[in-house]
């Protein structure tokens, strides 16, 4: 048996492991998020979900500032490559062709 085919066999057998501890790792979450949340009266329970939607938008809004810096610096250093890349001759003809809430949120 060859080396490619032994770690074929082993990962055969460890992805059914791994997949049962994936499956009880989001049950355990569920069923913990049940009893806590059963605990609470519902406004607190309806001011952690908006405070969890805020947090996502948050991250969400950081992150894409994030990305659209990235692009902006790929303009600045190669702008044919990234007038290729994204089929925009400039950064500035890329960002105006969003609409003006992803304009506000971009580098």
């Amino acid at each position: 048996m060859s080396n490619e085919a032994s770690q074929l066999a082993i990962s055969e057998k460890t992805l059914p492991l791994f997949q049962v501890i994936y499956r009880v790792a989001i049950a355990l979450v569920v069923i913990a998020a049940v009893i806590f949340f059963a605990a609470l009266p519902p406004l607190i329970i309806a001011l952690i979900v908006l405070g969890a939607a805020a947090l996502l938008a948050l991250i969400g809004t950081a992150a894409f500032h994030a990305l659209t810096c990235a692009i902006k610096a790929h303009y600045a250093a190669n702008a044919a490559a990234a007038a290729a890349t994204y089929g925009f001759p400039t950064y500035a003809a890329l960002k105006a062709s969003w609409p003006w809430l992803v304009r506000a949120v971009a580098c």
